[in-house]
């Protein structure tokens, strides 16, 4: 039989013991250590901040075109205020986590740090796809090469004969209307 020294357990040895099996709980307040378990996702989070901002500079541009649009439809006169005002709140809502977004990325790190800048990346390129003039599109395309430019008529043939049904020649963009 193995002789084994005996000894009172300290503090020290529990503590040790307590981080080898459970490192998340030993931060020596018997709670569990807060520790960023948000998952990096810029890409998406890019995606995110360009559809969302996409939509609120829409909103904000198209304030008369909504109200003419509400007043055109069949909802009652009663709601038409309601809607415009929870536009304002959806827009001032957005203003206030933009800046939370800015403030993540200026003072914050780790995932959360990151996805945000994501995000704020993405509302950078909806703000600039929204306000580039249409002769900037166009010399950027005039710019491109003839192998750039055969792509891009294959997409738009094979995008064209892919939905059928549809006369191209009077679909509009969103971002085109009113301008």
């Amino acid at each position: 039989m193995r002789k084994y020294a005996f000894r009172k357990q300290t503090r020290g040895d529990f503590e040790s013991r307590l981080k080898r099996l459970d490192p998340a709980f030993a931060d020596g307040t018997g709670l569990r250590s807060k520790t960023d378990a948000t998952q990096r996702r810029p890409g998406l989070s890019m995606l995110a901040g360009f559809g969302w901002f996409y939509v609120v500079i829409l909103i904000a541009n198209r304030k008369d075109q909504i109200r003419d649009s509400l007043s055109q439809g069949t909802l009652p006169a009663d709601y038409h205020d309601m809607i415009i005002i929870g536009l304002g709140a959806v827009l001032a809502v957005s203003g206030v986590m933009l800046l939370l977004h800015l403030f993540r990325v200026l003072t914050g790190s780790g995932n959360k740090r990151s996805n945000s800048k994501g995000l704020l990346t993405g509302a950078t390129a909806a703000f600039a796809l929204i306000y580039t003039p249409p002769s900037v599109v166009d010399t950027a395309i005039g710019m491109l090469d003839s192998n750039s430019r055969s792509i891009l008529m294959a997409a738009h043939s094979t995008v064209t004969s892919s939905v059928p049904g549809v006369d191209w020649n009077n679909v509009t963009l969103v971002s085109s209307l009113g301008k």
